[in-house]
């Protein structure tokens, strides 16, 4: 990467933000992201949230292959400590548990939509 290259930031109705190579703004922003995405199965658990708008635990596990309920609980307090994720309790009989996501949750759309994309996408390099 070149030292002039610049990186623009765009939100829905903002002008965005421009990011300079070695900006120690990009960096603690990148930080923080992965902080939140970086994790194994958030980007999976919010994927299923913005699908689904809200899910009980069980329906999460059913449809998440491989995760513990031990690593769904901690990662959907994890989720929930960062404000990306509420925990709704309906006072059925029996009780039940719904999670959804919150604005600051719904906000991530367009990044796991990337990395759906990137994902899916022919990467012979690797």
């Amino acid at each position: 990467m070149r030292s002039n290259q610049l990186f623009h930031t765009e939100q829905a109705g903002e002008t965005g933000q421009i990011f300079q190579q070695g900006d120690s703004t990009a960096e603690a922003a990148l930080q923080d992201t992965l902080t939140v995405i970086g994790r194994k199965w958030n980007p999976v658990i919010i994927y299923y949230l913005l699908v689904e708008k809200q899910l009980g635990f069980s329906d999460l596990k059913s449809r998440i292959h491989g995760i513990s309920s031990k690593m769904l609980s901690e990662s959907l307090s994890t989720l929930e400590d960062e404000g990306l994720v509420t925990r709704r309790v309906l006072e059925n009989d029996p009780v039940r548990v719904r999670y959804e996501l919150t604005e600051q949750g719904v906000a991530l759309e367009g990044l796991i939509s990337e990395m759906l994309s990137w994902g899916a996408g022919d990467r012979e390099v690797m």
